[in-house]
């Protein structure tokens, strides 16, 4: 089948990222089913990391458990500005990060390590990123949601498609 044979490097790509993106998803919800009515570790422990960004310039900030659900309260010089939750720790834009590395990558050794430094990279990019966030809905409250909704997953979304366009560049070379 020539069709075939022409869209096969194609197809093989799209079957390998759904494979490796489902498996990576799988893994990460068994991880989450651990803290269905609590707060995960890697959330505390971004809030953890953003409130110490925040001290080592000078701001007073906390992060302290939701009451009511599983999350941090960001508070800002005694000002609940907003929450970090599940979502804010950027693990879903790793795993798709991660899946299309290594679906893309023919060498192996510098797939993963590209994959590895990478992730770091948006996960220490998504802390300045909640840094910023939250620094911008304490001052400018009026822009909650549109700094929220649009500029800033641009922001972490951009910041990965770049990251892609590296990682191209250098595998075809």
């Amino acid at each position: 089948m020539p069709i075939l044979k022409t869209y096969y490097p194609t197809l093989k790509f799209i079957l390998k990222f759904i494979l490796i993106y489902s498996i990576l998803v799988f893994i990460y919800n068994f991880y989450l089913s651990f803290f269905a009515y609590k707060t995960d570790y890697l959330t505390l422990w971004v809030g953890k990391i953003v409130s110490e960004i925040y001290k080592s310039i000078g701001m007073n900030v906390q992060s302290i458990p939701l009451a009511t659900e599983p999350g941090l309260k960001l508070i800002v010089h005694g000002q609940y500005v907003a929450r970090i939750v599940e979502g804010c720790t950027a693990m879903s834009v790793i795993i798709m990060f991660v899946a299309f590395v290594i679906s893309f990558g023919q060498h192996i050794k510098k797939t993963l390590i590209f994959a590895l430094t990478g992730s770091i990279a948006i996960f220490v990019f998504n802390l300045f990123r909640i840094v910023l966030l939250g620094y911008l809905l304490y001052a400018f409250p009026q822009y909650q949601d549109v700094a929220h909704r649009i500029i800033f997953p641009a922001l972490i979304y951009g910041f990965v498609v770049v990251l892609w366009l590296i990682f191209i560049k250098k595998n075809n070379v």
